[in-house]
């Protein structure tokens, strides 16, 4: 789930053939990307050219894309996340998952806690290698890692629990 300027949208997005597919509310785009920098990149959508600076709004998953001399605000949830934060009346944020999963398959790089670790929002959990990129999985919150259910090296699919919180 990815909300955009305050609106929800579900994407889902598969690499192949040196292009990203992204499937956006029943919509395909077919998506490609050239790094220009740190946080700079020239992405083709479709035909059309876009630059955009993509920054860190710190160590949650919120982001600031400016483009075309507008600041777009852009969060990232899990879908399984957002489906149950929706169901229970919640705002974005105020629920810390009890299962960490896997929204895409990948390989697991490094698993930064063990069983009975406390961790704090922002935290690193888990190094995971998707789409051909790095991502750091952080803590949504504060709380005990119960169980971890992978380990380096190991490969996981969408869906796949990574660790489970008290």
């Amino acid at each position: 789930m990815v909300n955009v300027d305050g609106k929800d949208f579900d994407i889902e997005i598969e690499y192949r053939s040196e292009k990203y597919l992204l499937s956006c509310n029943g919509r395909r785009i077919e998506a490609v990307t050239n790094l220009l920098g740190e946080s700079r990149a020239l992405i083709l959508i479709d035909g059309e050219s876009h630059e955009v600076d993509v920054r860190s709004n710190g160590y949650d998953t919120s982001r600031t894309v400016f483009m075309k001399g507008m600041e777009i605000p852009v969060s990232i949830e899990d879908y399984n996340l957002a489906q149950l934060r929706k169901t229970a009346g919640m705002s974005s944020g105020s629920s810390v998952a009890k299962v960490l999963k896997a929204a895409m398959p990948g390989l697991v790089l490094d698993v930064k806690v063990q069983p009975g670790d406390v961790v704090t929002k922002g935290q690193p959990l888990v190094v995971l290698e998707a789409m051909k990129m790095e991502n750091i999985i952080k803590a949504q919150g504060e709380g005990t890692v119960k169980t971890v259910h992978i380990e380096s090296g190991g490969t996981v699919e969408k869906g796949d629990s990574l660790l489970e919180f008290e």
